[in-house]
């Protein structure tokens, strides 16, 4: 990342604060959009329901990435403090599957409404700047932080996805991936 800062100001913030670090949870984001115009499974019903099993898969993901080391340290080694899990709350951590999750639902909602791509565009416009703007919010109860940091990415440090924050992405490789599938020739469609 200094080097990044190096080459320009203005690209590093850009990458670190707009794209996210990785590059990889942005393009997988882009690639679940256009993944969602080439399903033929993706009535909104299906879609909701994919989001939920998504989402409740991360959380058994969290069980053995937090949990299971919590539990095998503290009572093999009979040190709880080696591997801290901060209450039990890790459980609910927001990963990248977590926010699949959370974008098929909210992608499943959006579509049982027929919402043209420019009131999608919008919608991701809006999310992008109220979960920037309530990015690192303390709503004062853990729990509260837990079940909002899905959304907004509140105090904590227990969400990497927040849905407001990245939505923009999977709406973005969706209207791609519209205009990619009707493109006769998709060697000319790359062109400029």
């Amino acid at each position: 990342m200094v080097l990044i800062k190096e080459i320009s100001p203005s690209y590093g913030f850009i990458v670190g604060n707009v794209l996210g670090r990785p590059y990889a949870a942005p393009i997988f984001m882009f690639c679940m959009g256009v993944g969602i115009v080439y399903s033929r499974r993706s009535q909104w019903d299906i879609m909701v329901k994919r989001g939920i099993t998504l989402f409740l898969l991360g959380i058994l993901v969290n069980v053995f990435e937090f949990f299971l080391p919590y539990y095998v340290c503290g009572t093999l080694l009979g040190s709880w403090d080696i591997f801290p899990i901060a209450g039990g709350l890790l459980l609910f951590c927001v990963d990248i599957l977590a926010f699949a999750g959370l974008s098929f639902i909210l992608m499943g909602i959006l579509k049982k409404f027929e919402l043209s791509n420019k009131k999608l565009i919008v919608i991701a416009l809006l999310m992008s700047i109220i979960g920037s703007l309530l990015r690192g919010t303390d709503l004062g109860i853990p729990v509260l932080n837990l079940i909002f940091g899905n959304f907004i990415g509140t105090a904590g440090g227990f969400t990497a996805f927040p849905l407001f924050n990245w939505f923009i992405f999977p709406i973005a490789g969706y209207i791609w991936g519209q205009y990619f599938i009707r493109a006769k020739d998709k060697g000319e469609f790359f062109e400029f």
